[in-house]
């Protein structure tokens, strides 16, 4: 009982440093008021809690769009959700180098919004572990993709 337990509890804490959704009230006000101004025609919008940021996914002229915010509602990137055959061959060449026993199940391709640098995210879902892959154009893995 007491291993079960164990096990229990490092799920819960491996899978709190992973992206979570979250309502809408937790999210701040003005990332919240942030998407409203910028994305005013936004619905289906969904919040999480990625990478130290809060991002918003949502449909606008009928395509998904992402967008990450600063408590301050600063946008600090943008992106959109890629098919995994989209990702550019570095990437996947990488994926597949060093992550054979991963299934990949979502990808994305993310602009930082100061920097103009794009980054490529890749998410593993075989179970509630799952994480997100983050790796620049060259196929590089990024260590800290927290800092945009």
């Amino acid at each position: 009982m007491k291993t079960f337990l164990l096990l229990c509890a490092a799920l819960l804490l491996a899978g709190g440093s992973q992206a979570q959704l979250i309502s809408p009230d937790r999210v701040p006000p003005l990332a919240f008021v942030a998407l409203q101004q910028h994305y005013p025609l936004a619905t289906q919008v969904r919040w999480k809690r990625t990478q130290g940021l809060y991002q918003a996914s949502f449909t606008q002229s009928q395509a998904v769009q992402l967008v990450r915010f600063s408590n301050d509602g600063d946008v600090e990137a943008t992106g959109a959700p890629l098919e995994l055959s989209a990702l550019p061959a570095s990437v996947r060449r990488t994926l597949i180098d060093h992550y054979p026993s991963r299934k990949i199940c979502q990808a994305a391709r993310f602009v930082n919004a100061r920097t103009a640098v794009i980054t490529y995210e890749a998410a593993t879902c075989e179970s509630n572990l799952s994480r997100t892959l983050v790796f620049n154009a060259d196929g590089t893995k990024l260590r800290h993709p927290g800092h945009f």
